[in-house]
């Protein structure tokens, strides 16, 4: 009985709210005995978003406890999109170069994909103690054979967070629009278990500290193979930010690449580094987002040599010995509000890999090269509901210089709830 009395007060309640920061989703309605005495949980919401533009905000559906401290909600988006390939293909749903069909392969294909949908639940609070908290879940249906796939599962409070999110060597709030789901294939991303450190100092300047689960690939062969990781990736990064939506980051990682050398029946170690520099700048209604990173042993963290194994690597003239690539990766975008409703993005972006000791004559057909072109529109034809269309044109090049390209258009429609 109290929860239908509630449902029957919220609408009154919900239309003297401020949602002004709530941006895409519907009016919130708030599920609870005491609706004129919770606190402003949407603000907590809002406050505690990653910034990355495919995470919600807050959810369309909020219950408040009784106490008014904790805020539940629930929602996400259903999204459905139509793609077509011309001009050579990208054999994967998502536009990555490294995925360019060679040979005589089709030139042209059409396909669907509603597999990106998300689904996420999302406990917010206020405590004396720990500040706001966050505890969060979400997932998309991109497992094998379609089923639920975990993206995010953590917690957050104070200067921590705990669990499984992105990455720390990123940055996800730099992360330009695009309808493609991998996005620029010279970018950062990845997810992983971790324990993390942040401090946010007073005049714009914040840092961080994590150790994270370390996930390497590699090339194996009969001599040499990557081996079971003991040491966790550490990365590091502080960031400045100015104005209401702008700043720039800058960042390092160290990892501990394992492999087994077969031919001398002994484990080895190779120390992995990585740097990279990211910015977001706001113009009005003009924004620039850009990174460049380049390491070694890194490559399982860039979008489009993440699958291609390049972290250590058979050495060609050293048999047992595994040695690493560098690796670097850029990205530049640029996005125009015309309206709150109406925008336009546009984004180039390259990933090269790097030989060293005879590495590209002994793998004449591996990935040199990718590069990603992507042009988009997307109109809120409500608050719940996103339509776009986008074009996008990659190159992959080999180390024996054959390059292919591949063409798609996306069309997409999207409702938040």
């Amino acid at each position: 009985m109290l929860l239908l009395a509630g449902l029957m007060v919220v609408p009154t309640a919900a239309q003297n709210q401020n949602y002004s920061q709530y941006e895409g989703v519907a009016p919130v309605v708030y599920i609870t005995e005491n609706i004129y005495e919770q606190p402003d949980i949407i603000a907590i919401f809002n406050n505690t978003h990653s910034g990355y533009f495919r995470d919600p905000k807050a959810s369309r559906f909020v219950l408040v406890d009784q106490k008014g401290r904790w805020g539940l909600g629930i929602g996400g988006y259903v999204q459905t999109k139509a793609e077509y390939d011309f001009g050579g293909i990208v054999d994967n749903v998502d536009f990555l170069p490294s995925y360019i069909s060679t040979g005589d392969q089709a030139s042209s294909r059409y396909q669907m994909d509603a597999t990106t949908s998300l689904l996420f639940v999302k406990l917010v609070g206020r405590s004396r103690v720990l500040g706001d908290f966050t505890v969060y879940t979400a997932g998309t249906w991109r497992g094998a054979g379609n089923t639920f796939k975990l993206h995010n599962a953590y917690m957050k409070f104070k200067y921590m967070t705990l669990g499984y999110n992105t990455g720390n060597f990123m940055d996800e709030s730099a992360v330009p629009f695009t309808l493609d789901y991998a996005g620029p294939c010279g970018m950062l991303f990845y997810r992983t278990v971790q324990a993390a450190f942040h401090y946010n100092f007073d005049w714009g300047m914040s840092m961080g500290l994590a150790f994270e689960i370390p996930d390497a690939t590699g090339t194996n062969n009969q001599y040499a193979r990557v081996g079971k990781q003991r040491m966790p990736n550490i990365p590091l990064y502080l960031r400045y930010d100015w104005g209401s939506n702008s700043h720039v980051k800058v960042g390092g990682i160290l990892r501990d690449l394992s492999y087994d050398d077969l031919v001398n029946n002994e484990n080895k170690q190779k120390l992995a580094w990585g740097a990279h520099a990211t910015t977001l700048m706001t113009f009005g209604n003009l924004q620039l987002r850009g990174q460049y990173a380049i390491g070694e042993g890194i490559g399982s963290l860039f979008n489009d040599i993440s699958n291609v194994g390049v972290d250590v690597v058979p050495n060609p003239n050293s048999p047992g010995r595994m040695m690493m690539l560098l690796t670097d990766g850029w990205y530049a975008g640029v996005q125009y509000n015309f309206t709150p409703s109406l925008f336009a993005s546009a984004t180039y972006s390259q990933c090269s890999v790097r030989s060293r000791n005879g590495y590209s004559t002994a793998n004449l057909e591996r990935y040199k090269r990718g590069q990603y072109v992507a042009a988009n529109m997307c109109y809120n034809i409500s608050p719940n509901i996103q339509l776009g269309v986008e074009y996008l044109h990659g190159w992959r090049t080999n180390f024996d210089g054959d390059t292919n390209n591949a063409n798609r258009v996306n069309l997409s429609a999207q409702f938040n709830f």
